[in-house]
């Protein structure tokens, strides 16, 4: 196999960039051979790297086939260690959370506001996006991280393992299924450039109003927009299971749902109003904006009188029940516009490419668009992945979704190797760069490039 032909050096050629490594984590690979990768092994340039080149037509069997036999060498090597690191980054999570429920009610504060945003935006884009995606189902983690479980099946569920504005099983459809099998595609739901259309249509002359909607949707894109349009994707994949006739056309499944779209005339109803608010958002917005900052204040105030403090108990809790609230509200804003920089610009910018045609998965022209309609941040500590939620691994991710982040890790060096090697272009910039891009790309500075329907190999097309 590939991987026990790929030498060290040929390794360091492609990363010359890197400095060395200071943690090498050895990836045993088959035949009894080893290949090394840096912990610490990638970096990405803020400035755009020179025009990409097109994709190899014909797509090379080989660059399939490689691809398959490092995934199936990486799962393999998943286990105790992958867990340990889980626990790991679960406690990183959990401990910003915890500063900043303990910080809430002792005034408005950037700290406070920081450390909830990071602990919600973690928990969705590091543990619950990989367990949900089945990252941990074949390591013994005692069946607290299973796919098959993990805020699934009951409101208690949810609440204990991922509790946000999107509903779990909603999340899974439109995500886990639609977006990862059909990227860059019409059908894939979070196609920015096409889900924004009318902001890209509106003329020149308002685009300081093209600004001022996008800056708006990334402070607020989570409530607004994900989690209504999970929950119609969500509803239309059970409406299929049950055999019932679809009354809506491709148009109308394909259109972005958000607040209010099916208030109006022009668009289909998918759900109610009740059902919407009652079990997709009521949840979250009951615990994080009216139990939480209860408990902040009531933690508070109950501190207060302990160390001796004689101001009236009333007045105290007034002001820290308004504190919580406060640092609750910015912090939600704050997490909406962190999670939008880390997920939003994974897929969007006019270097990467949008598809005609469906691909069946794992065929040489799945793993194709999954390279060339994805981008890579910046990589390599666990620190800087925190922060960029983990979803600085995009490419990795997208070829095999059901590895864990220490996985990902180990593969980054080793498929931009490989891409390379076969001439298929693998990006990587700095995420802010990738903002750049991508708000290019929503107000109608640029566009996407369109990969040429001539090139898409027949064997590899399915409906």
């Amino acid at each position: 196999m590939l991987w026990s032909r790929i030498s060290l050096s040929h390794l360091r050629e492609q990363h010359t960039r890197c400095p060395a490594p200071p943690n090498p984590i050895l990836l045993e690979c088959a035949g009894g051979a080893s290949c090394f990768t840096d912990a610490a092994h990638s970096t990405a340039s803020f400035e755009p790297s020179p025009p990409r080149p097109t994709p190899p037509h014909p797509i090379p069997n080989r660059y399939a086939q490689e691809l398959k036999d490092l995934g199936k060498v990486l799962a393999a090597q998943q286990g105790s260690e992958d867990v340990a690191h889980l626990n790991k980054i679960v406690l990183w999570q959990r401990s910003c959370t915890a500063v900043g429920l303990l910080t809430a009610a002792v005034a408005p504060n950037p700290l406070t506001m920081f450390a909830l945003a990071a602990g919600c935006m973690t928990r969705w884009t590091i543990v619950a996006h990989h367990v949900c995606h089945g990252g941990f189902d074949k390591c013994d983690t005692g069946g607290r991280y299973n796919r098959f479980s993990f805020g699934v099946g009951s409101l208690y569920r949810r609440c204990t393992d991922w509790l946000d504005w999107m509903l779990v099983e909603a999340w899974n459809v439109e995500h886990n299924q639609l977006h990862h099998y059909c990227l860059g595609e019409d059908k894939d739901p979070d196609l920015v450039e096409r889900n924004l259309k009318l902001i890209r249509d509106l003329p020149t002359w308002m685009l300081p109003l093209k600004y001022a909607v996008t800056f708006f949707m990334m402070c607020t894109w989570k409530w607004y927009y994900y989690s209504p349009n999970t929950f119609k994707m969500l509803k239309l994949h059970q409406h299929r299971r049950e055999g019932k006739p679809t009354p809506w056309t491709a148009e109308e499944q394909e259109a972005p749902c958000v607040v209010g779209s099916w208030m109006t005339p022009w668009y289909g109803k998918f759900f109610t109003n009740v059902e919407f608010f009652g079990r997709v958002l009521g949840p979250f917005f009951a615990v994080r904006f009216l139990l939480l900052p209860a408990l902040c204040t009531a933690l508070y105030v109950g501190a207060y009188q302990l160390l001796g403090g004689s101001a009236p108990v009333a007045e105290v809790a007034r002001s820290a029940y308004m504190s919580s609230l406060i640092n609750f509200f910015f912090g939600e804003l704050l997490t909406n516009a962190w999670s939008f920089l880390n997920i939003a610009t994974n897929h969007c910018g006019d270097d990467l490419y949008r598809f005609e045609g469906h691909a069946a998965p794992r065929s040489p022209s799945f793993y194709l668009r999954q390279v060339t309609s994805s981008v890579n941040f910046t990589t390599g500590t666990d620190f800087g992945d925190f922060c960029h939620g983990w979803l600085n691994y995009q490419i990795e991710h997208h070829l095999w979704p059901d590895l864990s982040m220490r996985s990902y890790q180990k593969a980054q060096p080793l498929v931009e190797a490989i891409c390379k090697k076969h001439g298929v272009p693998y990006v990587q910039h700095n995420v802010w760069w990738r903002l750049k891009k991508t708000v290019d790309i929503i107000v109608g500075n640029n566009s996407m490039r369109r990969y040429p329907a001539e090139y898409n190999r027949v064997a590899d097309m399915v409906e």
